[in-house]
C-alpha cells in the first residue's frame, strides 16, 4: 500500500543515471505516481547543461522499466537564477496541474531527494508537502559522467560509453544522439577542452580565483543591444556587452569601455554615462563555466529616437539591437544568466 498519491522528484538529469533511476525506484515504492520535474529546461547547451528538455524527457523514458512507465508523467520547468519566488511558484504550478489531470484535484504528496550539498537547499521550499529522503545507491556525479564522455568519449565511445554508470536505455539514446548531432557534440568537446584549459592556468594557485565581470543592459524605444559570442565558452550565443574589469579602472569605467569596445555605439560616452538608469551585481556560484565570476551589470535608458548604429568588435561577432518582445522568446539563445540579469534589471527599473 503505497503512503502517497503523488512523489515530486526534482532534477537536471545532466543526464539521467543509474543513481536517478534508484531515486525513481524508491519514490514509487512511497506513492502511486511519480512526477520527474526536469529542471532548466530553457538553458543554452553547454558543458554543464549539454541535452535539452525534450532530449532529458527521452532519456529518462528510455530508462524506465516497463511496469513503471504508466505511474511516471516527466514535466519541466525553467531557471529563475534572481527570482527564487518565480521557480518555486513554476514548480508548484507544474505539480498542481499534474494533480488536477492525476488525481483529480485531491491528493497527498511527498517530496523526494537526497540532502547531499548545499545544492539541495531547494528541498526545504515547499513545506505544504512531506519530505521523503531517499538513499543514493552511491554517490554517483552527472559532473564526472559529463567529463569523461567529453574528454575521452571521442576515440572509444562505445567503450566509455559501457562503462558509465547509466541505464543501458540512456547508454543506447546517447549512442544514437552523439551519433546524429555530431557538430553539437563535436562543439561541447571543444568547449569543455577549452574551459579545462583556462582553468589550468590558475592550478598552481592556493585558492580559486574569484573574477569580477560588467555587463551593460542598453535600452532604448523597446529594443535592448545585443552581441553574439564569437569566442569558447558559449561561441555563436547572444550576449549583453561586456568584459573583464582591468587592473586600473573603476567598475563604471569599465562598463562604458566594454559596451564601446564591442558594439561601437554611436553614442558620446558623457550620454552613456548620464543614461544609467540601474546597477546590480549578480554572483550565482555557478553562473560562469569558467570558474567563480561576480559581475555587476548596469542599465542604461536611451533617450527615444532612432537606434544608434553598431558594429562587433572586440570578442564579439556582430552587435544587434533585439526588439524585447523578441528577447524574450530566446531564452535557449542566451549566454550563461543574461537572460535572467535583463529580467531582474527591468524589474528593479
Amino acid at each position: 500500500m503505497n503512503r502517497y498519491d503523488l512523489a515530486v522528484y526534482i532534477g537536471r538529469f545532466q543526464p539521467f543515471h543509474d543513481g536517478h533511476l534508484a531515486c525513481v525506484r524508491q519514490a514509487l515504492d512511497l506513492a502511486a505516481n511519480l512526477v520527474v520535474l526536469v529542471g532548466s529546461i530553457n538553458r543554452p547547451r553547454n558543458i554543464r547543461d549539454p541535452f535539452g528538455y525534450a532530449e532529458r524527457r527521452e532519456m529518462i523514458e528510455s530508462a524506465l522499466p516497463a511496469d513503471l512507465r504508466d505511474r511516471v508523467v516527466i514535466t519541466g520547468v525553467a531557471d529563475r537564477l534572481y527570482n527564487l519566488s518565480s521557480w518555486v511558484a513554476g514548480v508548484q504550478g507544474a505539480v498542481d496541474g499534474i494533480v488536477a489531470a492525476v488525481a483529480g484535484g485531491e491528493a497527498s504528496i511527498t517530496l523526494v531527494g537526497h540532502r547531499k550539498d548545499h545544492s539541495s537547499s531547494y528541498l526545504d521550499l515547499f513545506p505544504q508537502w512531506d519530505f521523503s529522503p531517499v538513499e543514493p545507491v552511491s554517490m554517483l556525479s552527472a559532473t564526472e559522467i559529463r567529463d569523461v564522455l567529453l574528454g575521452e568519449g571521442a576515440s572509444s565511445l562505445d567503450e566509455t560509453l559501457a562503462a558509465q554508470p547509466l541505464p543501458d536505455g540512456v547508454k543506447s539514446y546517447l549512442r544514437d544522439w552523439i551519433g546524429a548531432e555530431p557538430d553539437a557534440w563535436e562543439s561541447l568537446r571543444q568547449e569543455w577542452a577549452f574551459v579545462r584549459r583556462y582553468r589550468s592556468q590558475f592550478a598552481a594557485l592556493p585558492y580559486p580565483p574569484i573574477f569580477q565581470t560588467v555587463d551593460a543592459v542598453v535600452l532604448q524605444a523597446g529594443h535592448i543591444l545585443m552581441v553574439e559570442r564569437g569566442a569558447q565558452p558559449g561561441r555563436g550565443l547572444l550576449a549583453l556587452p561586456g568584459g573583464f574589469l582591468d587592473v586600473e579602472e573603476t567598475i563604471e569605467d569599465a562598463v562604458i569601455r566594454e559596451l564601446r569596445e564591442e558594439t561601437g555605439i554611436k553614442v558620446p560616452e558623457p550620454v552613456l554615462r548620464g543614461s544609467i538608469r540601474a546597477r546590480a551585481r549578480y554572483d550565482d556560484p555557478q553562473r560562469s563555466l569558467r570558474g567563480r565570476t561576480i559581475t555587476d551589470a548596469f542599465l542604461f535608458e536611451l533617450r527615444p529616437g532612432p537606434l544608434p548604429r553598431v558594429k562587433g568588435g572586440s570578442d564579439a561577432r556582430k552587435a544587434q539591437w533585439i526588439s524585447l518582445a523578441e528577447f524574450q522568446s530566446l531564452e535557449a539563445r542566451i549566454y550563461e544568466d543574461h537572460y535572467h540579469i535583463v529580467q531582474d534589471l527591468l524589474g528593479r527599473a
